[in-house]
C-alpha cells in the first residue's frame, strides 16, 4: 500500500512544537520509530518531545546514548510540561489501551492527532491516520515518511529505523521479510546503519537477571495437544528471585513457538498493577490477532498480544480455552 505523506507534509509546515510518543513497554519498532520521526522533524527546524508511558528497556540505551531524546511521562514529565505541544505523532499503535498513563492526556489534546502504525487492530483515536496493515513494522512508515517529505537520513535516524525494521522482522526471518524489506534495509546501511553493531548492542549485552529469567521460563515451558500448543508464565516472585526487570521477557514468547509441531506459542506475564499480559505467535496460519481481540487485545496475523484482568491461574486457563477453541475450530496441519 502507498501512503500519501502530503497531509503530514502540510502539518509539519504549519506547525511547529511537537510530540511524539509510542505504546506502552515499547518495543524496537516503537523506540527506533520514534528515533527516526524525531530526527525529520528535527531537520525541519521543529521543537520535538520524545514522551512515552514507560521507561526506556535497558537494551535500547544505544538509541538514546546521552539520555536526551527519551522522557518518561508521569516521573521527569506531567501534563502540564506539554501544554504547548500543536501535534501529537503516536507511533506503532492505534488503540487507547495501548497508551496506559498517557491516554487520558492525549484523549483530552486539544491540538491535532496524528497516528502511524502497521498494526491490524484500530480505536476512533480521533487522529489522520497514515496506516499500513502489510508493512513490516512501523519503521518502515516512517522510513517512507522521511523520503515522501525530502528529509535526510542521518546515521542516528538511520540506526534507529534499522532497529525497528530488524526487530519486527525477527531479524529478517519473519514471513513479512520481503524484497523491499531488504531495498529499504540497504538504504539504511548506505546511511550508516551498521548491522553487526546494533545485533550486538540488542543481543550481546544480556544481565544476568534476564539470562536466568530464561531459563527459568524454559525449564517451566508446558505443551498439550501432542504438541501443538506450548506456553509457559513468568510471575513478579520469577522477576524478583532472578533479579530480572519486566523489559527482559521481550522476545522470549519466540521459544514457545521454536518447538518443532507447535503451531501456536503463548507468553503471560503477570504485571505489577495487576493483570496478566499474554503474549501470542502463531506458526501455522492461525490469525493471532483475532485470538488476541477475544481476550481485550489485538496485533497481527503471526504475533499479537492482550492484557488480561485476573490472577495468572485465571488467566491462563482463560486464554488456553481461547486457544484450543480457535484450534479446533479451524484446524490447520503445523508445519515442520
Amino acid at each position: 500500500m502507498t501512503i500519501n505523506w502530503t497531509p503530514l507534509a502540510d502539518l509539519v509546515e504549519t506547525h511547529d512544537r511537537f510530540l511524539i510518543t509510542t505504546h506502552v513497554r515499547p518495543d524496537g519498532d516503537a523506540l527506533g520509530s520514534e528515533v527516526g520521526m524525531a530526527g525529520l522533524l528535527r531537520q525541519k527546524g521543529k521543537d520535538v518531545r520524545v514522551v512515552n508511558a514507560s521507561p526506556t528497556p535497558p537494551r535500547y540505551d544505544f538509541l538514546d546514548p546521552d539520555g536526551s531524546l527519551f522522557e518518561h511521562y508521569g516521573h521527569a514529565v506531567h501534563a502540564s510540561d506539554l501544554a504547548d505541544r500543536e501535534v501529537a505523532i503516536i507511533l506503532d499503535l492505534s488503540a487507547w489501551g495501548q497508551l496506559a498513563e498517557m491516554a487520558e492526556f492525549l484523549r483530552a489534546f486539544p491540538g491535532r492527532r496524528v497516528v502511524i502504525d502497521h498494526h491490524v487492530s484500530q480505536d476512533d483515536m480521533g487522529a489522520t491516520f497514515f496506516k499500513d496493515t502489510t508493512a513490516e513494522a512501523t519503521g518502515i512508515l516512517v522510513q517512507s515518511a522521511v523520503n515522501a517529505l525530502r528529509g535526510t537520513l542521518t546515521r542516528e535516524v538511520a540506526i534507529g529505523l534499522m532497529t525497528a525494521i530488524a526487530m519486527d522482522t525477527g531479524w529478517f526471518r519473519h514471513p513479512s521479510t520481503r524484497p523491499r524489506t531488504m531495498r529499504a534495509v540497504a538504504e539504511l546501511m548506505e546511511a550508516g546503519a551498521d548491522v553487526s553493531a546494533i545485533y550486538r548492542d540488542l543481543f550481546e549485552r544480556n544481565t544476568v537477571g534476564r539470562l536466568r529469567l530464561m531459563g527459568r521460563t524454559l525449564n517451566g515451558l508446558k505443551t498439550e495437544r501432542e504438541g501443538r500448543i506450548a506456553w509457559a508464565g513468568i510471575s513478579l516472585v520469577d522477576l524478583k528471585e532472578t533479579g530480572s526487570i519486566p523489559p527482559d521477557s521481550e522476545d522470549l514468547v519466540d521459544y514457545t513457538v521454536s518447538l518443532r509441531g507447535v503451531e501456536v506459542g503463548m507468553l503471560l506475564i503477570e504485571q505489577a498493577r495487576g493483570g496478566v499480559k499474554v503474549s501470542l505467535r502463531s506458526r501455522n496460519g492461525l490469525d493471532c490477532s483475532r485470538l488476541a481481540e477475544s481476550l481485550g487485545g489485538g496485533g497481527h496475523k503471526a504475533a499479537a498480544g492482550a492484557t488480561v484482568p485476573g490472577t495468572m491461574e485465571e488467566v491462563e486457563a482463560k486464554a488456553l480455552a481461547a486457544v484450543r477453541q480457535a484450534l479446533d475450530s479451524a484446524p490447520i496441519v503445523a508445519q515442520p
